[in-house]
């Protein structure tokens, strides 16, 4: 089910909105929609907090999960 939801952004975003809706040849909410997911995905990573734990240590939580996607 879906609900209703009004947005007010600038014009501009508006029209780079409607081209991008365009090339991908999905509705302005359906973009929306795939954003929030993306961005609350995110919010679960488990390497996000490393660079708070870490503190003044060499390597960076990116480097880190660099490493740990590179291994085979």
């Amino acid at each position: 089910m879906t609900e209703k939801l009004t947005l007010s952004v600038p014009s501009k975003f508006k029209r780079k909105a409607q081209v991008l809706s365009r090339k991908r040849k999905k509705s302005i909410s359906a973009l929306f929609v795939e954003f929030v997911e993306r961005e609350a995905k995110r919010e679960k990573d488990p390497f996000a907090t490393l660079e708070e734990i870490w503190g003044d240590n060499p390597i960076t939580a990116e480097e880190l999960r660099e490493k740990a996607w590179s291994r085979e």
